[in-house]
């Protein structure tokens, strides 16, 4: 049997059936373009995702971050408004202290000047002779006693032996006028009538 060249000028035909393709090579080509391309749409999303998903630029908190912001400024105002509280307190208690040590030192020094006032009193009544009838030595000291204003009228005073109702006159006078001046000594009795009074000198 004699075998039969092929016509070199005539392209051979395939049926599907005689195709050279493998079977799933098709389909491994298209994979080749699905892969990329989907990586691709899905990094996209993803990333995409991450920037929506950031919690720093969600709108709650935006509004977190401004309250606190607000927050934070009301409290140092707070704290500013306590400061200046606590520094009034301290300066009006420290104004109160001082107040109060002022006024403890004049009471201190009225006290000490009503002492001193009291003492001249006593004084001034010890050695003070008014209107009526003294004995030297007991109701009054003995010394030299001068009126302690002018005699604008007419008065009497007079100087008596003690113990004798005034029977034995020492010295006496009826003055209208001047500061009359007495010395008087213990064992006398006195009577100032209408001179006003007499302080010792």
């Amino acid at each position: 049997m004699t075998a039969v060249q092929p016509d070199p000028t005539v392209e051979p035909t395939t049926t599907p059936s005689e195709s050279t393709e493998r079977p799933g090579q098709r389909t491994a080509g298209w994979l080749r373009w699905t892969v990329p391309v989907a990586g691709l749409v899905l990094g996209v999303g993803i990333g995409a995702a991450a920037a929506q998903s950031d919690p720093t630029q969600s709108a709650e908190y935006l509004t977190l971050e401004r309250d606190l912001q607000s927050l934070e400024q009301r409290n140092k105002s707070l704290e500013e408004g306590s400061r200046r509280v606590s520094e009034a307190a301290e300066r009006a208690e420290a104004n109160a202290a001082r107040v109060v040590a002022d006024v403890e030192a004049r009471e201190r020094t009225v006290a000490a000047r009503e002492a001193a006032v009291a003492v001249v009193e006593e004084q001034v009544a010890a050695n003070s002779i008014g209107e009526g009838t003294w004995t030297v030595g007991v109701d009054v000291q003995p010394g030299t006693y001068r009126t302690s204003s002018a005699v604008l009228g007419q008065c009497y005073w007079g100087i008596y032996r003690s113990g004798t109702n005034g029977s034995d006159i020492i010295d006496n006078n009826i003055v209208t006028g001047g500061f009359p001046t007495v010395q008087l000594r213990e064992g006398q009795d006195f009577t100032n009538r209408d001179c006003g009074t007499f302080v010792k000198q």
